[in-house]
């Protein structure tokens, strides 16, 4: 490959990850995505980059027509606002709702902060040490901000992998799900899945879990990739992470 063409590749996938291309032009990043591994790296690099970036904006809240809008545009349904609840009303229905924005995961983590804050000011309490927990966050190239799945692990470190939007596959086609232990290994196919269900993968398949290690799903041929190797474009992709520590 050439200097000018690994430069056209990295820029073309940059404008992928922030969503600028056209049809056209996405299919040729999402090609590529396909069949080249350090695109695949090049991908999560700028997804990181931006993600440093999305953390220094200030939330606002937008006027309610504007984020009707926003939501009709994305095709998403929205809930009328309630009144004043109680917190574990609130955390019941945050545990119940499908996470679809980083902003969740850091109202989640203030709460729990001041929560250890709280009990750690009480007399006669033991303060318990948390387990680092490691998690999988899959989401759609170009959608930074738009979780697609979550995936954990349960006490017999089986994989739990949870769908948080709906998804389309064609008749003619089925959703893979595949992981790299490291950035240089070959893709390992962890089955045909239904993408719009909760995926267990028992540990025994998975092997030994590297930091980092990477999952993604794939939409491939129906009955899976017959070359054995991911194909066909990429619907969700993401590193595992440890939470916790």
């Amino acid at each position: 490959m050439s200097i000018e063409q690994a430069s056209h590749d990295k820029l073309l996938i940059a404008e992928y990850t922030l969503g600028l291309l056209s049809l056209q032009e996405a299919a040729q990043a999402q090609a590529l995505l396909g069949n080249t591994p350090d695109a695949v790296v090049e991908a999560l690099k700028w997804e990181d980059h931006f993600l440093g970036l999305v953390d220094q904006l200030h939330p606002i809240t937008p006027p309610a027509n504007l984020m009707q809008h926003i939501q009709d545009s994305l095709g998403q349904k929205t809930t009328p606002a309630r009144g004043p609840r109680r917190w574990p009303h609130i955390l019941k229905e945050i545990i119940a709702t499908p996470w679809r924005s980083i902003w969740l995961w850091r109202v989640l983590c203030v709460a729990l902060a001041l929560a250890a804050v709280t009990f750690a000011l009480k007399p006669k309490l033991s303060i318990v040490q948390l387990v680092p927990t490691q998690a999988a966050i899959l989401q759609a190239p170009g959608q930074s901000s738009t979780p697609g799945w979550v995936g954990t692990f349960d006490k017999q470190h089986n994989l739990v992998l949870k769908p948080l939007v709906q998804t389309d596959v064609p008749a003619s086609s089925s959703a893979q799900l595949w992981t790299h232990a490291t950035e240089t290994a070959p893709p390992q196919s962890l089955g045909v899945i239904d993408p719009n269900q909760t995926v267990t993968v028992p540990a025994a398949t998975i092997g030994q879990i590297n930091p980092g290690q990477l999952f993604e799903i794939t939409l491939e041929a129906k009955g899976g990739a017959p070359s054995g190797t991911p194909g066909g474009p990429i619907l969700f992709i993401g590193r595992l992470v440890e939470i916790g520590r």
